[in-house]
């Protein structure tokens, strides 16, 4: 039996176990990230202090679970609700601009352009949080642009 520690770590690593979802786990804590996201999006202090948070408090879950669970494994989800809320960092939006926020996300994360995918193979908990602290920037880059140009996907 593991002890307390193992338990919160798989608590907070696997994105409050949807990590543990059968079928794409990183998709599904994306989708429930969505929630929060959404409200930071309107506090941009608050996002920034608690997207600085998951991004510590990842690399020391990641590192040791993966010690665990072996290399980047699909439970720890963790790196998916930070790559969520960079999405959506100062990036106020509708219902509509929320779908698109997501679609641009779980793009940038799944199709891991070179420069991403090169930061993966940093040692434990880093290369899992950071490739998707990039993947999220470049969403969150996008998503500016098209705020811009669509203004009915502004909140």
């Amino acid at each position: 039996m593991r002890g307390f520690k193992f338990q919160i770590q798989s608590l907070l690593g696997s994105g409050f176990f949807t990590g543990y979802f059968p079928f794409a786990p990183a998709t599904v804590t994306s989708f429930f990230a969505l929630v929060p996201a959404y409200w930071l999006a309107r506090l941009p202090l608050l996002s920034i202090l608690v997207i600085i948070a998951v991004f510590f408090l990842g690399v020391w879950v990641a590192g040791d679970l993966e010690q665990v669970w072996g290399k980047d494994p699909s439970r720890v989800t963790i790196d998916e609700v930070e790559g969520t809320f960079i999405t959506f960092l100062g990036n106020p939006v509708s219902i509509l601009g929320l779908a698109a926020g997501f679609i641009l996300w779980r793009g940038f994360d799944i199709l891991k352009l070179p420069f991403i995918d090169k930061v993966q193979r940093l040692k434990g908990g880093w290369g899992v949080m950071m490739d998707d602290v990039l993947a999220g920037i470049c969403a969150n880059l996008v998503l500016r642009l098209l705020l811009f140009i669509l203004p009915p996907l502004r909140g």
